[in-house]
């Protein structure tokens, strides 16, 4: 992709693709101020790293930057048995995780707690 418009353009037609059931959650990982219009256009969008550029760009259109692991426990706990496909972006909330060694660890608890997932991890 060539500019943040691109990205967001190509991740839109992506979404039009899945058909409009409402039964699909969006989920966008980035790590860079060109990922930000698609971040905030996925039901989850996941911040990996630390770029001060996305955060300052971020917070100036009133973006709120929450840790990727209690911010979703007390999101499925908003939910509380309900569909959470119902669960839609444009929230202006993004989550953010250190590596994607954190992601990976932070979804695996999370299928586990939230979904009696049995997993096997393998480092």
């Amino acid at each position: 992709m060539e500019s943040p418009m691109d990205k967001v353009e190509a991740f839109k037609s992506i979404l039009s693709n899945l058909g409009s059931n409402g039964r699909h959650l969006s989920v966008y990982i980035g790590d860079s101020v060109g990922d930000l219009l698609c971040l905030l256009e996925a039901d989850v969008g996941i911040v990996i790293g630390s770029s001060t550029s996305l955060c300052r760009v971020g917070k100036q259109f009133g973006v709120s930057f929450v840790p990727l692991f209690p911010g979703l426990v007390n999101k499925q706990r908003q939910f509380n048995g309900k569909d959470s496909c119902s669960w839609k972006g444009l929230s202006g909330v993004l989550y953010t995780t250190t590596s994607w060694f954190a992601l990976k660890m932070e979804m695996l608890y999370w299928a586990i707690r939230f979904f009696d997932v049995k997993a096997t991890v393998t480092l």
